[in-house]
């Protein structure tokens, strides 16, 4: 028997209030949201009472509509409106015990008696819309909404049935009729690779009583507000539920093929869950997951409820390969050409006596080390090993949609050591170029006492300072990508979609510092250049004066090649993918080779080197002719004359090239 103080027009009549009130989703309050629920929750069970298909379909209606609210709209401090899942009352004047689902029609006939507007204690929403599926005694294949689908499949008794629902894929998220295709007589889970879920369901009737399946699709999970998984990438997750009334269930079989951006994005891990309302968030129990070859994700559960897949998504990392190739070769010559550049100013720097060699040999060593992290240590031994976890089994509540990349402290080292070191390449060209102004403009002049020392503090401590404060505000160790880049071993500095973000380190922590050296090393150049090149006092230079000015216009070339290439670095940050990848080319070629160039620019040029060069040269070339002279003079021991006469010739050359080379060198 049924009992209700409403009647079926009048549940009707309601149903179409709250459909009318939900029909703007985007202007409900939270006051609207929580009204408009109770009384879907009202309507569904006299609908399950008056076995009222109109009244349960204008309430799907009206859940569908609900599911287009802004998430703002759910007030979180609220638990009734941010949950919807949730009781309203527990003072009931009349109530429905909670049932499972397999409890819903054992006894075939419906009980209780409840007044449509009476405090009830019910259970939720999404519970109670899967349990009016099952108790309609009105068979009915699809009501589809855009936001949310639901059939109600009758299963003949004593027989085994298997039902096989797929949704598939469509140029938007809406849910429409002809996506949707119901298969009541399925013999197995049959893949359908345009489907972006599936769902089959093996049941068991007895023989006595006819059983009812009730299948629901939510296009959204805004009806599943999780506590223990963190939706940060706002990525949509579809929900599909269904519930078994008089059968026994075999098993259910999910396929998710969800759709998202794998352009920069894949899936990295997911879990197959389920919606628990005893602890109203998601539970693993009873399911197990897997990947089969296509990709696709799969579910195994031996329960039927409200089903989902979690995914943690990570980003697809790119790399130029044409840069590092050109990276490598230029940075092999700089190696090279520094090593050779330090070795000589060290040899040759009681010649010059001047306080420039220490800041000559501080750039340059600076310039070294940043070439040499540069080629072992700027590669990411995370972009070896960037796969995804596809083959786990392990099916556990992923805390989030986003999955970073495991801590690379060697990256994280590498970049804050090249941070280092580039700060310091860039503070004693600024220094260099500082120091030479000062030298010409007080030629005869002395440098105050303990300048050496106090040029040290400032070359190697500012870069140290910078250092210190960018790793102290930005590294988290559960976050390192806030400091650093995964691509590659440097500073973070631009957002998701590629655009210079202001908050992160590389801009306020490289570019802004090394933009006022730059400016700085800009106006150094030009003020030498000019009591330089435009002094007119020409006749009372000295030709010691004239050999100055023409060695410090010498080293000021490296802060020139310093400010041209790294203002290109600059360039880089132009929005126009053309206009970059031009920039990127001429930016990577002239920085990599900065060392070879300061090579040939103050090193190979140097009359000294020359010298040194050629008598090595020759030295080593006397040396093998040497070796052959001997072995002459061994097979020509009768004639003594011609031994003397070779002996003398090799001593002559020799110590010609011996004598030159203290003058050289001292």
């Amino acid at each position: 028997m049924k009992h209700t103080s409403i009647t079926e027009e009048e549940l009707v009549k309601i149903a179409t209030a709250a459909q009318i009130l939900t029909s703007e989703p985007h202007e409900l309050t939270s006051e609207n949201i929580s009204f408009a629920a109770q009384i879907v929750q009202r309507v569904l069970n006299q609908s399950e009472i008056l076995d009222s298909f109109e009244a349960a379909s204008l309430a799907i209606t009206t859940i569908s509509q609900l599911l287009n609210v802004n998430e703002t709209a759910f007030d979180p401090t609220n638990k009734e409106i941010f949950n919807i899942t949730q009781s309203f009352s527990k003072n009931a004047e009349c109530s429905i015990p909670r049932r499972t689902p397999l409890q819903r029609r054992s006894t075939g006939v419906k009980t209780g008696h409840t007044p449509f507007y009476g405090t009830i204690a019910v259970v939720t929403v999404t519970e109670i819309l899967g349990a009016v599926l099952t108790d309609l005694e009105i068979n009915f294949s699809q009501v589809v909404q855009p936001n949310l689908a639901a059939s109600s499949i009758t299963l003949e008794n004593g027989t085994t049935h298997g039902i096989m629902l797929s949704v598939l894929k469509g140029c938007d998220d809406t849910l429409v009729s002809k996506r949707i295709e119901l298969n009541t007589n399925a013999a197995k889970f049959l893949l359908n690779t345009n489907a972006e879920v599936q769902i089959f369901v093996n049941v068991s009737t007895n023989s006595t009583q006819d059983g009812k399946l009730g299948i629901i699709l939510y296009q959204n999970d805004k009806f599943f507000q999780s506590k223990v998984h963190h939706n940060i990438n706002n990525q949509s997750r579809r929900v599909i539920s269904g519930n078994i009334a008089e059968g026994v269930l075999n098993g259910v079989e999910l396929l998710f093929n969800p759709k998202y951006n794998s352009t920069e994005y894949f899936i990295h891990d997911h879990a197959c869950v389920f919606w628990d309302y005893t602890v109203d968030d998601w539970n693993t129990a009873g399911c197990s997951k897997s990947t089969d070859e296509f990709g696709y994700l799969r579910c195994q559960c031996n329960h039927t409820t409200n089903f989902a897949v979690l995914m943690s998504f990570r980003r697809n990392y790119t790399y130029t390969e044409p840069l590092n190739i050109v990276s490598y070769v230029g940075c092999g010559f700089s190696i090279a050409g520094l090593t050779i550049t330090i070795a000589f100013q060290i040899i040759t720097r009681q010649a010059r006596k001047t306080s420039l060699t220490w800041v000559t040999v501080s750039l340059c060593t600076s310039m070294f080390m940043v070439n040499l992290i540069f080629i072992s240590g700027i590669n990411n031994p995370n972009a070896m090993n960037e796969k995804s976890d596809a083959n786990n089994t392990e099916n556990v509540i992923l805390p989030s949609d986003r999955s970073n990349p495991p801590e690379a402290y060697s990256c994280t080292a590498a970049a804050a050591i090249l941070h280092y070191f580039l700060m310091a390449t860039f503070t004693w060209s600024s220094l260099y170029g500082a120091q030479m102004y000062v030298l010409l403009v007080h030629v005869f002049k002395p440098l105050p006492r303990h300048f050496l020392i106090w040029i040290s503090v400032v070359g190697w401590g500012l870069p140290a300072v910078i250092v210190i404060i960018t790793l102290a505000t930005t590294y988290k160790t559960d976050n390192a990508l806030n400091y650093r880049q995964e691509e590659f071993c440097w500073l973070s500095g631009f957002d998701l979609h590629g655009n210079l973000d202001l908050s992160k380190p590389m801009l306020w922590g490289f570019l802004i510092p090394v933009g006022i050296l730059l400016l700085f090393n800009f106006v150094m150049f030009a003020l030498v250049s000019m009591l330089v090149l435009f002094n007119k006092d020409h006749g009372t230079c000295s030709a010691k004066q004239a050999t100055s000015a023409k060695k410090m216009m010498g080293s000021l070339s490296v802060a020139v090649v310093l400010c041209l290439t790294w203002s290109l670095g600059y360039l880089m940050l132009i929005a126009n993918d053309e206009t970059q990848t031009v920039f990127s080319y001429i930016f990577c070629v002239l920085n990599t080779t900065q060392g070879l160039q300061i090579f040939i620019l103050f090193t190979a040029r140097r009359k000294a080197f020359q010298k040194i060069y050629a008598a090595w040269d020759s030295r080593f070339a006397k040396n093998i002719s040497t070796v052959h002279s001997k072995r002459f003079s061994v097979q020509s021991l009768s004639s003594p004359e011609n031994r003397e006469r070779y002996t003398q010739y090799d001593t002559v050359n020799f110590l010609e090239t011996s004598s030159s080379i203290p003058s050289i060198l001292y």
